[in-house]
Formats: structure tokens, C-alpha cells, sequence
């Protein structure tokens, strides 16, 4: 899967979608970020590319139901994912952050 592929997955939830920063007013949405990649053979012409992959779920609503909209997309599309943390931020704004990683194959 490329990263564009998985902005794709992510819009699926049927909220707004950013990559890198949110540029967004209303609530809810997706922002998202890679953070890095690691590379290694899997024969002599292929390399395996893993991506991890940061998700933020924001919102100002109490049991949002596009927070687990979101969740069946991923799980719907195979993707495994932890979910690292809730806050709860003063302007009653609640973000949920996971880590998913991403693979593809790379033809040298």
C-alpha cells in the first residue's frame, strides 16, 4: 500500500482528511503523518518498504460514532493499529492518536 492509498482508506470514515497538518475548523477529522520508513531484501530484486503511520481522530462530541467508523475502515482493509492515547484538551477537543504501519513492495 502507498501513502496515497492509505489517505484513500482514510477517507472511507466519511469525515474530512488531512495529511501532515490540519487545516480544518470544524470537527471531526483525520490528520496523519508518516514517521519514518525501514528497508530491507526480500530477494535480490525485491525490497520491503515498512511505513509507520501516526492517525489523530479529533472531535468535540462525547462518543463520536466516526471515531469507530474509522476504526472498522482500517479493520475492513486489514490494517492492524494500537490506539496510543486519548486527550481531553480544556476546549473540550478530544483527540484520539494511533500507530498503524504500512508495507509495500519496492522492485531494484
Amino acid at each position: 500500500m502507498t501513502l496515497p492509498e492509505l489517505h484513500e482508506v482514510f477517507k472511507e470514515a466519511k469525515i474530512p482528511v488531512m495529511h501532515y497538518k490540519a487545516r480544518q475548523t470544524g470537527y471531526p477529522y483525520i490528520v496523519w503523518q508518516e514517521r519514518s520508513s525501514s528497508y530491507n531484501y526480500a530477494s535480490g530484486k525485491v525490497v520491503h518498504e515498512l511505513i509507520p503511520v501516526t492517525a489523530s481522530h479529533l472531535t468535540k462530541k462525547e462518543w463520536d460514532p466516526t471515531l469507530d467508523e474509522f476504526k472498522l475502515v482500517l479493520l475492513k482493509k486489514k490494517i492492524n493499529f494500537t490506539t496510543v492515547t486519548i486527550w481531553y484538551e480544556d476546549d473540550e477537543l478530544i483527540e484520539t492518536i494511533f500507530n498503524l504501519a504500512i508495507w509495500r513492495e519496492l522492485e531494484v
